[in-house]
C-alpha cells in the first residue's frame, strides 16, 4: 500500500521543523550550510574576493537545478530567492528575485566551484539511513544492500564525446554509473561514475570502502567475478551474486539442503551455489522460467536457509526502483539530458543529481521513521514535490 499524496505530505511536513524551514528547506536539512562551507573550502572553491555568486550559494544552486530540471538558471534563482532573504553577516549580500544573474554568470560560477566540493559533500553525507527496526532493511542480522549500474545521456558536444564516449547506436555520449544502495530505504551508500567504456566491475571496485562486515550485498547480473568477489568479501561483507553459464561450478560438497559448495574458478574462493527455477502461475496456465544460479559467501545452510535466497535476490530490484527515481522523477525521463556542455560541469551535475536524490531519500526515511512506516510506503514523487515546496516557501533568513 502506498500512502496518498495528502497523507504523505502531512507526514513529511510534520518532520520539517521551523529551524529546517528557515533555510533552503530539504537541501539544508540534509546538507547543512557549515558542511557546505567546509567542502567548498576543502575542494578549493574558497572565494578570494566578494562575488555575485559565492561558492556556498553556487553549490545550493547546482543542487536546485535537479529540483527544477526544466527551468532556466534565472527562474531557479527566483525560486530560491522567493523563499529566502540572504544576508552575509557584515557583507549584507542581498539576493532579490528581480536581480537574477545571467546564465553566463551562473556558468562561470559553476566553473569556479568545480566538481570536487560536490564529490566531497556526497562522500560526507551518503551512507545507510535505516535504523534497526526499519522494515525490509535487515536479514538475520545483516544490513541488506544492493549494487547495480546504469548509463545516463549527456549533451552531444565534441568535448563530452571525447571525454565520455558512448554506444555506437546512440546519438548522445553517456556516463556509466554504479551505485551501492541500502535496500530498506533505497538511499545511496556510495556511487561511482566515469566514461561509458568503463566497466561496471571497475566502478564497483572503487566502492569497496563503502562495504562493512554487517552487510549482505546483492549484485545484479554481470558483476559476478573472482576479483570483485574477493575485493568485497575482504571488507568482511557477505555477497550474493548471480553466476552466468561461463562459470564452471564443479561441486566440492553437496549440502543437506540441496545447495553445494564450489570454487568460483579453479583455485578461486569457495562459494555456496544455490540454483532455482522461476515459475509463473496465472491460475489457468503455468510457465516455467529460467534457472537462476546464485553464488554466496554464506556457506552454512543451517544459519542461512536456502528458501530465503530467491526473495533476497529479488530484493535487488530496489536498486532498479532507485534508478527509476533518479532517471525519471529527478532527471525527467529518457529524453532529458544534463545541461552541461563540458566534461567538468557534467561531472559536477552528476554529483548534484546523486545529492538531490539523497536529500529526498533522507526526507522519506525521516518521514517513515516519524510515522513508524516502511519507507517503501512513502511516495518518491510526493517527497520530491514536498522538497521543491520546502525550498521556495521558507520565508526566513539564511547566510550565504
Amino acid at each position: 500500500m502506498v500512502f496518498t499524496t495528502a497523507t504523505a505530505r502531512e507526514i513529511l511536513q510534520s518532520v520539517t521543523n521551523a529551524a529546517d524551514r528557515a533555510s533552503f528547506g530539504v537541501l539544508t536539512q540534509t546538507f547543512a550550510a557549515d558542511l557546505v562551507d567546509l567542502v567548498t573550502t576543502q575542494g578549493g572553491a574558497l572565494q578570494q574576493r566578494r562575488r555575485e555568486l559565492p561558492a556556498r550559494l553556487t553549490l545550493y544552486l547546482v543542487l536546485a537545478l535537479w529540483l527544477w530540471r526544466n527551468l532556466s538558471y534565472k527562474e531557479i534563482w527566483r525560486r530560491l530567492a522567493d523563499g529566502c532573504a540572504f544576508s552575509g553577516g557584515d557583507q549584507h549580500l542581498a539576493v532579490p528575485a528581480s536581480d537574477a544573474p545571467e546564465a553566463s554568470s551562473v556558468t562561470r560560477a559553476r566553473a569556479r566551484l568545480g566538481t570536487e566540493p560536490l564529490a566531497l559533500l556526497f562522500a560526507r553525507t551518503a551512507g545507510p539511513l535505516a535504523p534497526a527496526d526499519t522494515p525490509g532493511a535487515f536479514w538475520r542480522g545483516y544490513r541488506l544492500t544492493a549494487v547495480d549500474g546504469t548509463c545516463l545521456d549527456v549533451p552531444d558536444t565534441a568535448a563530452n564525446r571525447a571525454a565520455f564516449s558512448g554506444p555506437t547506436d546512440r546519438t548522445f555520449p553517456q556516463i556509466r554509473l554504479v551505485a551501492h544502495c541500502e535496500i530498506g530505504t533505497r538511499c545511496l551508500i556510495d556511487a561511482s561514475f566515469d566514461a561509458y567504456n568503463t566497466s561496471e566491475k571497475a566502478l564497483c571496485e572503487a566502492l569497496a570502502p563503502s562495504f562493512a562486515p554487517d552487510m549482505l550485498t546483492v549484485f545484479d547480473a554481470g558483476f559476478c567475478g573472482t576479483d570483485l568477489y574477493r575485493t568485497i568479501t575482504a571488507t568482511g561483507a557477505h555477497v550474493i551474486m548471480r553466476a552466468g553459464a561461463q562459470f564452471d561450478l564443479v561441486p566440492v560438497q553437496v549440502l543437506a539442503d540441496g545447495s553445494y559448495t564450489a570454487h568460483l574458478k579453479k583455485g578461486g574462493p569457495l562459494v555456496r551455489v544455490i540454483e532455482y527455477t522461476v515459475y509463473t502461475d496465472t491460475g489457468r496456465t503455468e510457465t516455467t522460467g529460467e534457472t537462476i544460479t546464485l553464488v554466496t559467501s554464506l556457506l552454512d545452510p543451517g544459519r542461512y536457509p536456502i528458501a530465503d535466497f530467491p526473495g533476497l535476490y529479488a530484493s535487488r530490484w530496489e536498486a532498479e526502483i532507485l534508478y527509476d527515481a533518479v532517471k525519471t522523477e529527478l532527471r525527467g525521463g529518457a529524453t532529458v539530458r544534463f545541461r552541461s556542455q563540458t566534461p567538468d560541469l557534467v561531472r559536477q551535475e552528476a554529483w548534484a543529481l546523486l545529492l538531490a536524490y539523497q536529500a529526498v531519500s533522507d526526507l522519506i526515511t525521516r518521514a517513515a521513521g516519524y510515522a513508524r512506516l516502511d519507507p517503501d510506503r512513502v511516495s518518491f514523487t510526493t517527497a520530491l514535490n514536498t522538497a521543491r515546496r520546502s525550498v521556495n516557501q521558507t520565508g526566513r533568513r539564511f547566510s550565504p
